[in-house]
């Protein structure tokens, strides 16, 4: 699928399948297209050619059915709502799902180290803090693929290493798949499976970097060897940019998401 802004082309067509289980990062520069691509997946935005399918349906069906999550880069948590009350939102507004399913959000809470603030109120928390209510909130609606448009790029730098090790201890058991937008290559490496670089605008796939390294992905895991491999691997595919491989030209991975 790709996108135009009137006479802007915004991306190329981009072809995408990503496995059930998976974490993708889509890599690449500001104003390349990463959000966009984000939120035609999401069903947030409407592609101008081409045709997105997540487990045979459309993103409209898909978020009707509750099966897709989304974090977007502000919290957006209800300052009238306690920690608990904006953990539950989705579930409270989606009264229709199964809660028997469904993940235990105060469970989800004190995974994060928030039990004890589950009584405060938005203002009262940091914004890590806030930001770990929203990671509550989108596992909490049990949703099977989370999209993440950048979610940590407004903390410091110490708070953002420790909610990507808290991404990466959430998704461990659930086998969410999921699909995360960052400008941060640390962060890349460390929570995905694969890494997708797109080109400048317009935007379009110039390298996918599989990250094979050992799960559960620990915080030392960042001082090895084979973590900085990784990282200059794909440091070296962002500078290459337009003259990487394009991996549309690749076969792709069969089943669960295509774009």
């Amino acid at each position: 699928m790709g996108k135009r802004f009137g006479d802007v082309e915004a991306l190329t067509p981009v072809d995408l399948t990503i496995q059930p289980g998976e974490v993708v990062t889509i890599l690449g520069p500001s104003g390349c297209g990463k959000t966009t691509l984000l939120r035609i997946v999401a069903g947030l935005e409407a592609s101008t050619c081409g045709t997105v399918s997540i487990d045979g349906s459309n993103p409209e069906a898909a978020r009707r059915q509750k099966r897709i999550g989304f974090v977007p880069q502000s919290p957006a948590l209800l300052p009238w709502r306690t920690v608990e009350a904006n953990a539950r939102l989705l579930q409270d507004i989606n009264r229709s799902a199964n809660s028997a399913n469904l993940p235990d959000a105060l469970e989800l809470l004190d995974q994060v180290g928030l039990n004890d603030f589950r009584d405060s109120y938005p203002h009262e928390l940091s914004g890590g803090m806030q930001q770990r209510v929203a990671l509550v909130r989108a596992f909490a609606l049990g949703a099977p693929y989370l999209l993440m448009d950048e979610p940590f790029a407004a903390l410091d730098e110490i708070t953002r290493a420790e909610m990507r090790y808290l991404l990466a201890a959430l998704c461990e058991p659930v086998n969410t798949t999921v699909v995360f937008v960052t400008h941060s290559l640390a962060e890349a490496v460390f929570i995905s499976d694969r890494v997708v670089v797109l080109s400048s605008r317009p935007g379009r796939v110039v390298n996918t970097i599989n990250v094979d390294l050992p799960h559960p992905r620990l915080p030392e895991l960042e001082d090895t060897p084979d973590f900085f491999a990784v990282l200059t691997q794909l440091r070296q595919a962002l500078r290459d940019g337009s003259s990487a491989v394009d991996t549309r030209r690749t076969e792709p991975i069969q089943g669960g998401t295509g774009v």
